[in-house]
């Protein structure tokens, strides 16, 4: 009980040290940034609405795919409805309830299998996030005329070569020895069953290279679409930033949104803030970030509707999803 107060705390802690440091960045840019949400065009939210559901398409493709290597079959509307209720628990739950434990608690009770489940949403996390710095680090070269910010680019690097690293382990057996030895080295001995059985779906995924890399493909069309999702908000807003910057600074966003806090909140829109003022005014910025929290908020308000109307939310599921 105490760690979970202590978890919350730290959650807690961080979105509001970094909402400080949003409303010092955008100090007198406020008022500004909130009038032009008052003039909303309704068609490049519609379009972002639907590049929503559509990129849930593929995502559901991507894990029934993951899903089948563990021997775990899974209907496709099934699995389209876990991960649309998903960003419900990614924003509302997030002391303890993410979108991926609800994603694997209700695929291990539908398949009876909890580790290959847990192991299954692991991989395809870990192949979203390989997709996006795989963009952003492209995007970088077709793009860094327009950054002045030497910071930004530095940033990329090195999380381009952390993701390269752990790609290395997946697809290479020459990295995955000694990083299996490591990691059974520094892991507490209950942890030890979960790598065992994570090793072997990565040694699984090694053996069928084109499986990986279909399942790669997937991906970045996924995160290609939620780039240019966002891109529409910022145009339904009035805001004219050129799409390539876009590639290059959603993927760091995102990358920062993982950081320990309240589902995002605060390290997300300062992200988005530093990083926009490059390109447009501070008032623009703030726009665009207050956009996106509105559509995202939105959305999960409206997905967590969904998943009470279809029996969910009761106070015991929750607590069985968070142990």
């Amino acid at each position: 009980m105490l760690k979970k107060i202590r978890t919350i705390f730290l959650r807690v802690v961080v979105s509001a040290l970094s909402l400080g440091v949003v409303v010092y960045m955008a100090r007198g840019e406020f008022t500004e940034g909130f009038s032009r949400l008052a003039d909303l065009k309704w068609t490049p939210i519609l379009i972002a609405l639907a590049i929503n559901f559509a990129s849930l398409l593929v995502v559901t493709c991507r894990i029934q795919i993951v899903l089948a290597m563990q021997k775990i079959h899974i209907r496709f509307a099934r699995l389209y409805y876990l991960w649309t209720i998903s960003l419900f628990f990614n924003l509302f739950l997030p002391s303890a309830v993410g979108g991926d434990i609800a994603k694997a608690y209700y695929i291990a009770k539908d398949s009876g299998k909890k580790l290959a489940s847990v192991t299954s949403v692991l991989i395809d996390r870990f192949f979203g996030l390989m997709a996006t710095i795989s963009i952003g680090f492209a995007a970088y070269f077709f793009s860094k005329h327009h950054i002045d910010d030497p910071k930004i680019g530095q940033l990329l690097c090195w999380v381009a070569g952390a993701v390269l690293i752990i790609m290395l382990l997946l697809v290479s057996r020459r990295f995955l020895t000694p990083g299996k030895y490591i990691a059974f080295k520094l892991a507490p001995k209950r942890f030890k069953e979960r790598l065992d059985r994570f090793f072997e779906a990565v040694d699984l995924f090694r053996a069928h290279r084109a499986v990986f890399f279909g399942v790669y493909l997937y991906s970045l069309a996924a995160q290609a679409m939620f780039i240019v999702l966002v891109y529409f908000l910022a145009r339904s807003i009035s805001v004219d930033v050129p799409l390539a910057l876009f590639f290059l600074f959603l993927p760091l966003i995102t990358v920062i949104s993982m950081l320990p806090s309240v589902g995002g909140l605060g390290v997300r829109e300062a992200a988005i803030v530093y990083l926009f003022r490059t390109q447009v005014p501070t008032d623009q910025a703030v726009a665009i970030s207050l956009m996106f929290d509105l559509f995202l908020y939105g959305l999960g308000f409206a997905c967590g509707i969904l998943y009470a109307i279809r029996g969910g939310a009761s106070i015991r599921e929750l607590e069985e999803i968070e142990t």
